[in-house]
């Protein structure tokens, strides 16, 4: 548009007898308002309408030429802030989810898994590479430091269901736990440990369940080895076996004890009573995490126990899992 106006202006200026340098020379002047004073009088109407048209057109030309060039820069970064602005909206809002400490390997495929579940989380790094690679997988994520309490506060851990700590480090996750605890007693935290030797240290700050992953993975190849069969149709089966267990007419169902409520104090064979030929029990999570297999029937039952069965249809309909 402004080489369109300065051609034209020159073109007019030439068409009216003056020479091609006087007539560029006076469209530049124009355009841009410097005032040196007129090359030649501009005696006539058609020199002052093609002035005042240089004047006006020229003014708007760069008008939005200046504009164009200030949104092409800042285009970007208010789209940015708009989209921070979103997300920030968006984990204000959230309730009932998971705080992921750390977005190395471990936290990638626990939001990944997360995600598939449609489980709300928050994933929480101190390095600004990790929380971009978070925020460019979709994911809510916050750039600060797991043990810091303001930190966590901003990933509302008081609405927050489970924490897991998964980074790298033991020290870090102790710490995480630790600050975590002292947040939030009563909170479900799940620490990630690379030392065996350590799993003492996390459930002394804190820490309701201890992952080993090394321990895990051993264990994991372990049984690839000695049943190799049953493994690869568990490994290959994982997302649909509850699936299909269902269109046999099976369920697993995780059955939480309340505290203080009808089945809190039960045995085991009190609260299978009338449906023991439909259900099979698995194992009783405790609250710590830890894991009673093959109960016995006189087990009795406490609070924030899970009972883990399975069962044809919804042996509990009134009781929440």
């Amino acid at each position: 548009m402004f080489l369109g106006v300065v051609a034209l202006g020159t073109l007019g200026y030439t068409l009216e007898g003056w020479s091609l340098s006087d007539a560029f020379y006076m469209v530049v002047i124009t355009v841009f308002t410097v005032g040196y004073g007129e090359v030649q009088p501009v005696h006539t109407a058609a020199l002052r309408t093609i002035t005042m048209l240089i004047i006006v057109l020229g003014q708007l030309s760069a008008v939005y030429f200046v504009g164009s060039l200030v949104r092409f820069i800042t285009e970007g970064e208010i789209g940015k802030a708009m989209e921070e602005h979103r997300k920030s909206r968006h984990i204000e809002s959230i309730d009932k989810h998971v705080i992921i400490c750390g977005y190395g390997r471990i936290g990638q495929v626990l939001a990944r898994e997360l995600a598939a579940s449609k489980c709300p989380f928050v994933v929480v790094d101190k390095e600004p590479q990790r929380v971009a690679l978070a925020q460019s997988h979709g994911w809510d994520a916050l750039m600060g430091d797991g043990g810091d309490e303001k930190t966590l506060a901003e990933a509302h851990i008081e609405r927050a269901i489970v924490l897991a700590a998964v980074l790298p480090s033991d020290m870090v996750n102790v710490f995480i736990t630790l600050t975590a605890r002292n947040m939030r007693p009563d909170l479900r935290i799940i620490a990630r440990a690379e030392d065996p030797a350590s799993e003492k240290k996390m459930k002394q700050a804190g820490a309701t369940e201890v992952i080993l992953p090394a321990v895990t993975g051993g264990i994991q190849i372990a049984h690839g080895i000695t049943h190799p069969s049953l493994g690869s149709v568990l490994a290959e089966s994982n997302h649909y076996l509850r699936h299909d267990l269902q269109e046999l007419g099976i369920d697993i169902i995780e059955h939480r004890i309340i505290p203080n409520g009808v089945d809190d104090r039960k045995t085991l064979q009190q609260l299978l009573k009338g449906i023991e030929s439909q259900c099979l029990v698995l194992g009783i999570k405790k609250p710590d995490g830890s894991m009673l297999q093959h109960p016995p029937s006189i087990h009795r039952l406490e609070g924030d126990d899970v009972v883990l069965l399975l069962a044809h249809g919804a042996v509990f309909p009134t009781v929440p899992a």
